[in-house]
């Protein structure tokens, strides 16, 4: 049996080898299609698939804060919060808090920034990661007094302390103040992303972990479930514990606003698997992306399909006479099934080299901020599903000339007038069957694809409520050891407004705490005076403190009242400027210009409340995308009144915005020769990178559908081609008989429009059905969008067409005479 197999090895490689044409055009084909789908599925996998770098990965979650009724999905948690959880939730196993920090590191005299986390010991030993280098935080160190400990990343351990073993029990200054180095992690860890530079410990008094602190939501959770514990279960014990909480302090004054509070918000804790917290909104796009390329690789298995279906009408009568030399129909179809194997192999190993072609182009193009944590590249495990897949392939396509072999007559080659046997009926109606499966899933490809590219050219007219060109970005974190109070973060803030502002080519700059497509939004629950508490759910929206040219710099009109000047002191009363969605909602009858909001409330004294008057109206601000309907109102705040330690700077100029780089590190140097500036981008850079997570897939999907269309046309060439070829010798009678040319043209074309047309209408059911799948990566357009399948159907009927034409043209041009010779 093996030397058969091996015989049949060597005859399959010659027959390969003995038709170069056919052989290249079969491998490109499935290397096409192998090439995409190794490629999306490297993504799939590095996304979704790969174990991340923690032990038991699975039992890990993000643990947060929700309040459904504010619209409010997912919150941070706060330190009572986490203690709660932390101590009485039997379903978790162990849990960490953390929150970003950023350390201002004096390298060589040079301030760097690098980005950091405040963690408490638990984060680690949660994660189950041990330090690849010294050790990690100890209890102790999460005690007030003993924290100024830190543990390095691997990268920030290579890069800026060169790779220094000694490095562990000596100090750095992070933020002006002395930190002992405990340790380094592994390479491959990351945590909460792959930015982190480093970790502190995180300890805090007994007055943030009391109930006051309920509400001041600037940390995340993470927790490791028990073995057998489940999301569900660890929700509702979270849900207990809040219950249990309101119990104990409901004949509270406190208590009682507490009650409130939870009942209009809806407060509760939820969980999701760690790894859903890091993709986000990428794995239905994933999913739907490798469903498509896989109609590509069903396109080219098609079209390899029907060449093999060709080539099995050539070689009747080779095949005849092995069978009359004694070799039975599963010798020969073994056979057959070799060559296939062969060509799949031999197009996998090009195919892998159009997905690390493919997998650099996604990784340039980026798929978003949720793909930056994960290792995006072809494994050993991305290899076996290469060559499973290929292996896959040569035996899904072989099966339509096995079919045909089964059903065919193999002695009539031997027959002279078997000259032109196509292997039977059966084949010519798998040709066919083929043809009409290329062209409904290139119609149905290319639906989705102009639906995407539709959604996306909506997405980008839309208008994020400013004007983006000509403005630069630049962000600055204030550590609290330099400036430890509002007065001093205010003075600081004016300090460089001042040398900014005096730059050359600068029209206008400002500040603003959270700048819309920064990532960084901050939000927050506040009350409006006169509205019953009870009525409703707590109002809650997004908070940013500027200054008094932001709007100027943004070009966000005012549309009432007046903006913040400099009688808006410290000392002076509180002011406020609102959206429109804001006024929409509190306001819509009444002028909003002197009514009262507090975002800081007391139901136990509420003579501590601090009210801000409303100055100014101002239209509504895009914050993350551009594609998402804000329903969330923002309060501006005055920098002179309550400061932010974090800003970013807004400069709007008439020269190129890169010259002002080195001035503006210049400008913020005399104002602070020890404070770094970071994250320097236009603001059309960041509007773009927010696209990123549309425009990657979309760009995948036309390459993907490009090469549908080229195979599919390819397909129906190649049916029509070979149909002519059969029938050369029915047209030379047709020919002596009377019949012109345009009756031949018409003929060929009949025969390929019918064909066309069923392929056609098949892809438009597939390309509704498609769109209805994938209606929510939509934007602006509906399921049907008759233009996009119009033009879908022009495309691929002008195509089709064409590839009809060709054939047609050919049979018409047949020389009578040379036709009866055929036969």
């Amino acid at each position: 049996m093996l030397s058969h197999i091996l015989q049949d090895l060597r005859y399959g490689f010659r027959v390969l080898a003995s038709k170069p044409g056919f052989t290249l055009a079969a491998v490109l084909t499935l290397a096409l299609g192998i090439g995409a789908n190794t490629a999306v599925f490297s993504v799939i996998h590095g996304l979704l698939l790969r174990p991340m770098p923690y032990v038991d990965d699975t039992r890990l979650v993000d643990v947060y804060n929700s309040y459904p009724k504010n619209d409010l999905i997912i919150a941070g948690v706060s330190i009572p919060d986490y203690l709660d959880r932390h101590d009485q939730d039997t379903a978790l196993e162990d849990s960490g808090l953390f929150y970003p920090q950023s350390f201002n590191l004096n390298v060589q005299g040079a301030p760097e920034r690098l980005n950091g986390a405040t963690a408490t010991p638990s984060v680690f030993s949660t994660l189950g990661v041990p330090a690849a280098i010294g050790r990690t935080f100890n209890p102790e160190e999460g005690k007030l007094g003993n924290e100024h400990v830190a543990v390095l990343s691997f990268p920030l351990w290579k890069n800026v302390f060169g790779g220094d073993t000694n490095i562990v029990g000596r100090d750095v200054v992070l933020n002006g103040a002395n930190y002992r180095v405990v340790g380094v992690m592994p390479e491959s860890f990351f945590f909460p992303d792959r930015k982190t530079q480093l970790w502190t410990s995180f300890a805090f008094t007994e007055e943030q972990g009391s109930s006051k602190e309920r509400g001041h939501e600037f940390s995340g959770m993470i927790g490791r479930l028990k073995p057998g514990a489940t999301m569900d279960q660890l929700d509702a014990q979270m849900d207990a514990i809040i219950h249990r909480n309101l119990d104990r302090v409901a004949n509270t004054a406190e208590g009682a606003g507490w009650k409130q509070f939870v009942d209009s918000s809806g407060f509760t804790g939820r969980s999701r698997s760690l790894r859903t917290a890091y993709v986000g909104d990428l794995r239905p796009i994933l999913w739907l992306l490798q469903a498509l390329v896989t109609c590509v690789l069903l396109i080219a298995c098609a079209n390899v399909a029907n060449l093999m279906l060709t080539r099995l009408s050539a070689r009747q009568k080779e095949l005849s006479v092995r069978a009359a030399l004694g070799a039975g129909r599963g010798r020969i179809a073994r056979q057959l099934l070799i060559e296939s194997l062969l060509l799949s192999l031999f197009g996998g190993l090009v195919g892998l080299g159009i997905a690390y072609a493919s997998v650099a182009a996604i990784g340039a193009l980026g798929l978003g901020g949720q793909s930056e944590n994960f290792i995006i590249d072809i494994d050993p495990s991305v290899l076996v599903f290469a060559l499973l897949l290929a292996v896959g392939t040569g035996l899904l396509f072989a099966l339509f000339p096995l079919l045909s072999l089964r059903q065919g007559a193999s002695l009539s080659g031997l027959k002279e007038g078997g000259r032109g046997n196509s292997a039977g009926p059966a084949a010519g109606r798998l040709r066919g069957a083929l043809a009409i499966l290329q062209t409904a899933m290139a119609v149905a490809l290319l639906g989705v694809c102009g639906l995407l590219i539709r959604s996306f050219i909506e997405v980008r007219h839309q208008s994020p409520g400013f004007v983006s060109d000509n403005v630069l970005s630049a962000s600055i974190d204030l550590p609290k050891s330099r400036y430890p109070d509002e007065p001093s973060q205010a003075r600081f803030e004016e300090r460089l407004l001042q040398e900014v502002r005096a730059l050359p080519g600068v029209k206008s700059a400002a500040l603003v705490s959270s700048m819309p497509f920064a990532g960084n939004d901050g939000s927050q629950s506040y009350i409006v005076e006169g509205r019953d508490l009870n009525e409703g759910a707590t109002p809650h929206g997004f908070t940013q403190v500027i200054d008094e040219d932001f709007f100027k710099t943004m070009q966000i009109p005012l549309l009432q009242g007046r903006t913040f000047n400099d009688a808006d002191t410290a000392t002076a009363p509180g002011v406020a400027i609102v959206d429109e969605i804001l006024v929409n909602k509190y306001f819509r009858d009444q002028n909003p210009i002197g009514k009262r909001i507090a975002q800081e409330y007391t139901p136990s004294d509420p003579s501590k409340t601090r009210w801000l008057t409303i100055i100014g109206v101002v239209p509504t601000v895009k914050h993350e995308r551009l594609s998402e309907h804000t329903i969330k109102e923002t309060v501006y705040r005055y920098y002179r009144q309550e400061p932010s330690p974090y800003v970013t700077l807004a400069l709007r100029s008439d020269v190129a915005l890169s010259s002002l780089i080195a001035p503006l590190r210049a400008a913020l140097q005399r104002v602070d020769p020890n404070q770094p500036v970071f994250d320097i981008r236009s603001m059309t850079e960041r509007i773009s990178l927010s696209l990123d997570d549309r425009r990657t897939p979309m760009l995948l999907l036309i390459v993907f559908a490009g090469v549908a269309l080229a195979l599919s046309a390819v397909g129906i060439y190649g049916v029509l081609a070979f149909g002519v070829a059969m029938r050369t010798g029915e047209i030379g009678v047709r020919l002596s008989l009377g019949a012109n040319r345009q009756d031949i043209l018409k003929l060929v074309l009949r025969d390929g429009g019918k064909l066309t047309v069923v392929g056609l209408a098949l892809g438009l059911i597939g390309a509704v059905g498609i769109a209805f799948v994938m209606r929510s990566q939509l934007f602006g357009v509906g399921v049907v969008d008759p233009l996009s399948l119009a033009l879908v159907l022009v495309l691929i009927g002008g195509t089709a067409l064409l590839a009809c034409w060709l054939p047609a043209r050919r049979a018409a041009n047949v020389s009578p005479i040379e036709a009866l010779r055929y036969e």
